[in-house]
């Protein structure tokens, strides 16, 4: 069962290396080590699945929830230390805004 697994996994990294890495970079430009392991993590995590839809819900603002829900993953694999600075750097880095679903 154990190597059952890891073979799934290994080819599920094959499909991500082969295929989407170079679709987002031909999007993107050459994405540095650190967007393309927010990347992964984001493809394994698919936050959409867990992320409720709340357009148009009266008491909370039309914002879409799945690309603040990539924001703060990318908080985390990035290693930065506040919302500030997560803030801070979606400002100065369009790849990084384009990966968590702004444009």
């Amino acid at each position: 069962m154990l190597h059952d697994c890891r073979v799934t996994l290994s080819r599920y990294w094959d499909s991500i290396q082969t295929r989407l890495f170079p679709a987002l970079e031909e999007e993107l430009g050459p994405l540095p080590a650190t967007h393309q392991c927010l990347v992964r993590t984001l493809d394994m995590v698919r936050i959409e699945d867990f992320t409720p839809d709340c357009w148009g819900c009266p008491w909370r603002p039309a914002r879409d929830r799945c690309a603040i829900g990539r924001a703060f993953i990318a908080k985390a694999v990035l290693n930065l230390p506040t919302t500030r600075a997560l803030l801070n750097r979606l400002e100065a880095d369009p790849a990084l805004r384009r990966l968590c679903g702004w444009e």
